[in-house]
């Protein structure tokens, strides 16, 4: 296997120092979790309790879990069920055969496990041989990582979609990317750019046939809500008022959130202002329209299978920064990051301080330091120098990785002196 070779100490140190800190971090929020009121105002996993376990209780009880305000009325849960696809619900429902608390063990054990598949996934991916030891360090690393932990901590199932996300970008026919994109589509966020990119790219059959299944089996799954909410007008005049409220969140509105990390959420961090609805999605489309126009005018040159590597860093880097993210989103560029660790990225087309400068760029991402209060508190940094520091620097790199991926797609150059065989069209 041509590529990084990485001696096995250095492995051992790394994967002991990751160990030590998951262990510490996991025992942690075990003991937060059977110590905290998980219903309470502020309690832990509430990406769990409010968006995956409570509505699908609404559901088993007849309510519209969109309704904002017999949601808030009926459950302990301190945020709305967002405008998440029914099958979103689909996948939590498994959670009801256990009270909250046992069911957010579960969910932490499950995320856990979870972590460790898209490591060994994402290094066989990246064509490093599967051992103990890399799986370790690897999966122990995004344990600690700010993508990592902020996935543990809320609850998200964010790595199922990631899951889709990778399969609709490297599945070698169009019947396992379609139900890639299919999983993806779960949550809009991750879904809508990998479908909009790889269509860009030339896959537009798993593009069309995951997207046209995910519209067609929600809505099936919307029927009861249309008969309950009596009609598809007051259904309209719900999810209408869902919308509102969600944009104005405090976990979304970039007046009162430090927990972003897309593109719209770093213009104003570091700049400290608050655009717009309508500004953070002219910068969304410039971000995507920008990387679709890319992807489609290379798309002869990045169809052939050595650029994969490339394609596939530019579509996560795109979707991550495009549109609304948070930091548990991270785990998106566990694939992004191992690839770009090897000597033989894309073939050896990128140059080498360009793959190093990418790769340094979603390591500060993933492992900012200043993620973590006790560092900030450390340094003495004000409460505005300190969420400059955690969440802009943090966006900033994303920004720089993207540009310079996109600055390699766009260079790239089809090799004269050897034939190269294409990836299988769809």
């Amino acid at each position: 296997m041509n590529g990084s070779r990485i001696p096995r100490w250095v492995l051992w140190v790394v994967a002991g120092g990751a160990m030590a800190a998951s262990l510490a971090l996991v025992a942690r929020m075990l003991n937060a979790n059977y110590t905290t009121d998980l219903t309470a105002a502020g309690g832990t996993w509430w990406d769990f309790r409010d968006a995956g376990y409570f509505p699908v209780r609404a559901v088993l009880d007849g309510l519209i879990p969109y309704d904002v305000t017999s949601y808030f009325a009926a459950y302990p849960v301190g945020q709305e069920f967002p405008l998440l696809p029914p099958t979103y619900m689909v996948l939590h429902a498994p959670f009801q055969l256990f009270e909250l608390t046992t069911a957010s063990f579960v969910m932490l054990f499950l995320n856990l496990i979870g972590i460790v598949l898209l490591s060994a996934w994402s290094l066989r991916l990246s064509r490093y041989k599967l051992t103990p030891l890399t799986v370790l360090t690897v999966s122990t690393l995004v344990i600690v990582s700010s993508g990592g932990r902020n996935n543990l901590f809320s609850g998200q199932a964010t790595l199922v979609f990631v899951a889709g996300a990778y399969l609709a970008l490297t599945a070698s026919d169009t019947g396992r990317g379609s139900v890639g994109v299919f999983v993806s589509l779960i949550k809009f966020g991750i879904g809508v750019p990998v479908t909009i990119l790889i269509a860009a790219a030339g896959r537009y059959r798993r593009a069309a046939n995951g997207a046209l299944a995910a519209i067609g089996v929600s809505a099936l799954l919307m029927i009861p809500f249309v008969f309950w909410a009596g009609g598809v007008g007051p259904l309209v005049d719900i999810l209408s008022e869902n919308a509102t409220f969600s944009a104005e969140s405090r976990w979304i509105s970039l007046q009162t959130t430090t927990a972003r990390v897309d593109a719209s959420a770093t213009i104003a961090m570091i700049f400290d202002v608050a655009p717009s609805q309508t500004v953070q999605l002219v910068v969304g489309a410039l971000i995507l329209g920008g990387t679709a126009l890319l992807l489609f005018r290379r798309r002869s040159v990045i169809t052939h299978r050595p650029y994969n590597d490339l394609v596939i860093v530019l579509i996560c880097l795109a979707t991550i920064t495009s549109i609304y993210h948070s930091f548990y989103d991270l785990v998106l560029l566990i694939l992004p990051t191992i690839l770009l660790t090897r000597a033989d990225f894309a073939d050896g087309a990128v140059h080498r301080t360009v793959r190093i400068a990418a790769l340094g760029s979603l390591l500060v991402a993933g492992f900012n330091p200043f993620r973590i209060e006790s560092v900030a508190n450390l340094i003495g940094a004000s409460s505005r120098t300190a969420d400059v520091l955690a969440t802009g620097v943090t966006g900033l790199s994303l920004l720089v990785a993207l540009s310079l991926v996109a600055l390699a797609v766009s260079r790239i150059q089809m090799p004269r002196t050897s034939p190269i065989v294409s990836a299988k069209a769809d």
